[in-house]
């Protein structure tokens, strides 16, 4: 007989990006714990990512997702990011490429379970 697992959900704000970078720009005080495996990671736009040329999500120094190009984000600015990793710990940032207009902002959600 098996356990049914409780799926946890991380979620932290970019803060307002401006260029290239990682973000929050400080700790986002949002951790991975040790044996998270992912399920899902989303992206919801606060403010449109306008000029950034594209992100990614990193937990510690694992890549949790490809490469999302800012363009892809459907009209909703509602976005499930493609995992490339489902294992990882640590804490949790959004790193960007390009230069982006004031006020972009996104929040992130990292639905996950422990093994």
């Amino acid at each position: 007989m098996s356990k049914l697992s409780r799926v946890h959900v991380a979620s932290f704000d970019t803060g307002v990006m401006t260029t290239a970078g990682d973000y929050p720009t400080a700790a986002s005080g949002v951790f991975l714990p040790a044996n998270a495996r992912v399920l899902r990671a989303t992206l919801t736009e606060t403010a449109a990512l306008t000029g950034l040329t594209n992100l990614k999500l990193v937990t510690g120094s694992t890549d949790l997702t490809g490469t999302l190009a800012t363009g892809d984000i459907d009209a909703s600015g509602n976005e499930v990011m493609a995992l490339t990793s489902f294992v990882g710990a640590g804490e949790l940032k959004v790193t960007t490429t390009g230069t982006a207009s004031s006020g972009s902002r996104a929040k992130i959600h990292v639905e996950y379970i422990l093994e």
